[in-house]
């Protein structure tokens, strides 16, 4: 086993570990398409409702994350596992729910969302826009982080395809990364594998994620019409997926989760 002399300076050392962050694993290029025009899409509540997990808690809900001993993680306190968030009612936190085939909005709001890793999480857990929007990756940490960024193969808990391997190494590092092509991704980080967030890029501005009580709101105009819409969780491998009619601009779609088809309990 290769070693380091007692007093390679700081800087040195963190080049070695960059070096060997972004050397770890393929990585391939976004394969970009064209993006579909956007248009300006007005802010009304077109979609809301709720999404229910049945048959009970899961058992690793609320677990605290084992960081094995990391001197600078745990002096922020426990950390609590984010998958799972669900409340006394069965409300599911965390889904996605998504009308399909709808238009990118060119209306969007000034600011660029923020993924931060802080007090070693990222925050927040999930994160939502449509296709060709961009997201900056920060470091508030006092310690090395670094962003894998994997395009997720749906159907599976862990599977996936290495886009970028972002390092890091200081407190206030920064990387603005765009997402193009419409689906899943996966941002983690090798040096504290706990670490992980999702990005669900959809191909249309119709897209939001549920409340900590399951209730969701697409608060985006849809013209009156039959839609698909679909809602997505990461420990299913089969999203949920129902037909709505909009009349007068505006429809309610609840949808349940059954425990028992999760990766785990």
């Amino acid at each position: 086993m290769q070693s380091f002399p007692s007093k390679v300076p700081l800087v040195a050392f963190s080049m070695i570990v960059l070096h060997t962050l972004t050397a770890c694993g393929k990585v391939t290029d976004q394969v970009t398409q064209p993006l579909s025009p956007a248009v300006t899409v007005t802010e009304s509540n077109s979609l809301t409702g709720k999404v229910t997990l049945s048959g009970g808690k899961p058992t690793t809900a609320g677990n605290k994350i084992d960081v094995g001993g990391n001197p600078f993680c745990t002096g922020h306190g426990a950390i609590t596992d984010p998958t799972w968030k669900v409340a006394e009612d069965g409300g599911l936190a965390g889904v996605v729910v998504s009308v399909r085939q709808t238009q990118r909005a060119s209306n969007l709001h000034s600011e660029v969302p923020l993924i931060d890793q802080k007090n070693c999480e990222f925050l927040p857990h999930l994160s939502v826009i449509q296709s060709g929007q961009s997201v900056r990756l920060h470091n508030s940490d006092m310690t090395f982080h670094n962003i894998r960024v994997v395009r997720h193969e749906e159907g599976t808990s862990s599977k996936g395809e290495n886009l970028a391997n972002l390092a890091q190494p200081a407190q206030g590092a920064e990387n603005l990364y765009s997402f193009p092509v419409p689906g899943i991704y996966r941002l983690e980080c090798d040096v504290h594998r706990w670490m992980r967030a999702w990005v669900y890029v959809h191909d249309g501005i119709h897209a939001t994620s549920t409340e900590t009580d399951g209730t969701y709101t697409i608060n985006r105009t849809l013209a009156d019409g039959i839609y698909e819409v679909t809602a997505w969780h990461p420990k299913f491998a089969e999203r949920i997926t129902q037909t709505i009619t909009v009349r007068g601009g505006h429809v309610k779609a609840d949808f349940t989760f059954d425990l028992s088809k999760s990766f785990n309990l």
